[in-house]
């Protein structure tokens, strides 16, 4: 059995959410509730859970406050699904995102609740969730929320922690992307393109030349608009699309 809290402060998301929990998931017991900072903290501390699920804002604080309390103690070794509001905390959601945590928009759809409980259930017991709330937390803190390392999604559960400066490319290989990293390293995420493209391309210097590659311009070398061809550093040759070709031009011009 997988025994699991519910962090919530609105007691009919808290019985919707329990509620899909015992039709969906009978391998899941809700062994408590809590709807405030205070509580789901002490909740978490006595129960000592296996899985988490925590609505972004509290009657007296964030689940961020949780968290901070708890990785102070050394004490974040469950995993978690965040629930936010739609289209609030947006700076959180993509802390959230960086991290490769789960988080589901309100209100509640069932079967987004049922792929992001099936995730979290296959990384229990394989992913180190506290280096992944460390990441969390870190980019929080930052003014900008701007994140200097993302996490990828490997297969089988694993979590690989990459310093994005080191990304040079990302490849779309079906519904999966393939990350090469400067050091020849080649890393196969099981999210697709988009899941990683959209938070690289909004904060750091990376661009589509093609919808199924994105450089990261910092090893751009040469850009050759007769054969659409983008050389890169270390020997790297890509090409770029017609259309992805002629923008790419405009930008480096």
């Amino acid at each position: 059995m997988i025994n699991a809290i519910i962090i919530e402060d609105v007691p009919a998301t808290r019985a919707t959410i329990k509620n899909i929990l015992s039709q969906e998931f009978k391998q899941i017991r809700v062994i408590g509730e809590a709807g405030t900072v205070s509580e789901g903290y002490t909740i978490i501390k006595g129960l000592q859970p296996d899985l988490v699920f925590m609505d972004i804002q509290l009657e007296d604080g964030t689940s961020f406050d949780i968290l901070t309390q708890l990785q102070t103690e050394n004490a974040l070794d469950f995993g978690i699904v965040f629930f936010t509001a739609y289209r609030t905390y947006e700076n959180a959601t993509k802390a959230i995102k960086y991290s490769a945590l789960d988080f589901i928009t309100k209100p509640i759809d069932t079967q987004k609740l049922q792929l992001a409980v099936k995730r979290a259930e296959e990384r229990l017991n394989q992913v180190d969730y506290k280096q992944q709330v460390d990441l969390l937390l870190e980019t929080l803190a930052n003014n900008n929320n701007k994140s200097q390392r993302i996490a990828i999604h490997l297969v089988r559960g694993v979590i690989e922690f990459v310093d994005v400066n080191r990304i040079m490319y990302l490849k779309a290989d079906g519904s999966m992307t393939k990350v090469f990293l400067e050091n020849n390293q080649q890393l196969y995420a099981a999210k697709n393109l988009g899941s990683y493209g959209n938070l690289l391309k909004r904060d750091y210097d990376f661009y589509s030349i093609s919808n199924s590659i994105i450089v990261n311009l910092a090893y751009v070398k040469r850009y050759t608009h007769r054969t659409l061809t983008v050389e890169l550093q270390h020997g790297v040759t890509l090409l770029a699309s017609r259309r992805g070709g002629q923008d790419f031009k405009n930008i480096i011009n």
